[in-house]
């Protein structure tokens, strides 16, 4: 895919299951405008069109296109499925705004910014472990998308366990954590501090989860690069814990031809790439369809 440098305002919108991510670039100008505000499962598409005029309005914004990355499956242009915001079911994106906009999956959007730094046809599975696991993938510059584009909904990978069999979602996430441990993210970070050994081995474990889920794309797609991020990798040892388990049950020749480590900038990568796409619309670019 051949990027090309913005040559109109953009918005890149990050919808996720605990935050909304506005970033603007204005054309012309140097550092994007960022907004941040709280989501949860109650959160509404009203509620998140107004956030978007408001900011549109404050900054006096004229976007030619926006990014829109949802957390969930997209199909023809609205959200089929979104288990995190299961009011964003059948939405289609603002349409009072009047701005053309297109509807993305969070982590194609990831994927979209962490494959424009590389060579023209990589290889590339991005995974982000927030609240769920997901992931994304290029085979040789071209989107993996299955036969509805619903490629990468690795969160519901089936593992056995002592309990039955369960999602990966249901082990390694952020949301699988809160649960097990009871604790808030915040109470979870200061319990690892403390050395709270109850809390140490359930973000191990966690870790441990998504670290077979890397080895699994791994062994199964033999990409050149695989990418990371999510709030879930911010607690202590579990990335550690992720990439010790992951090199164990990699088969040797493909872990050495991969390389694996966590995006540089995860708290904008999704609204980042958002943006890129944007701007890439606006541009009339034909790969941008491959990602919808």
């Amino acid at each position: 895919m051949r990027r090309r440098a913005m040559t109109h305002s953009v918005m890149g919108i990050d919808i996720g299951g605990t935050k909304l991510l506005m970033v603007a670039q204005r054309t012309g100008d140097g550092g994007p405008l960022i907004r941040r505000l709280a989501t949860g499962g109650a959160t509404t598409p009203d509620e998140i069109e107004a956030a978007i005029e408001g900011f549109v309005a404050e900054h006096h914004l004229t976007p030619a296109y926006m990014g829109i990355a949802v957390p969930g499956l997209i199909e023809d242009g609205r959200v089929t499925v979104c288990d995190v915001l299961p009011k964003l079911n059948g939405w289609r994106g603002p349409a009072a705004t009047g701005i053309s906009h297109i509807l993305v999956n969070d982590i194609r959007c990831a994927l979209a910014e962490e494959a424009a730094g590389l060579a023209e046809s990589p290889t590339i599975a991005v995974m982000l472990c927030g609240t769920a696991v997901g992931s994304a993938y290029l085979h040789q510059g071209r989107v993996v998308r299955g036969c509805r584009g619903w490629a990468g909904e690795i969160g519901y990978m089936p593992v056995p366990t002592p309990q039955g069999i369960l999602r990966l979602d249901e082990l390694a996430g952020g949301a699988a954590i809160v649960r097990a441990t009871g604790l808030s993210p915040a109470q979870v970070h200061a319990a690892l501090a403390a050395g709270d050994t109850t809390v140490r081995q359930i973000v191990d474990a966690a870790g441990e989860a998504f670290g077979l889920a890397i080895a699994t794309l791994v062994n199964i797609l033999n990409p050149d690069t695989l990418r990371a991020a999510g709030g879930t990798l911010g607690y202590p040892g579990y990335w550690d814990t992720a990439l010790a388990t992951a090199r164990t049950h990699s088969l040797p020749e493909l872990w050495d031809s991969c390389a694996v480590d966590r995006i540089k900038d995860p708290e904008l990568v999704v609204a980042r790439g958002a943006l890129r796409l944007a701007a890439a619309a606006a541009d009339g670019a034909p790969w941008v369809r491959q990602y919808v």
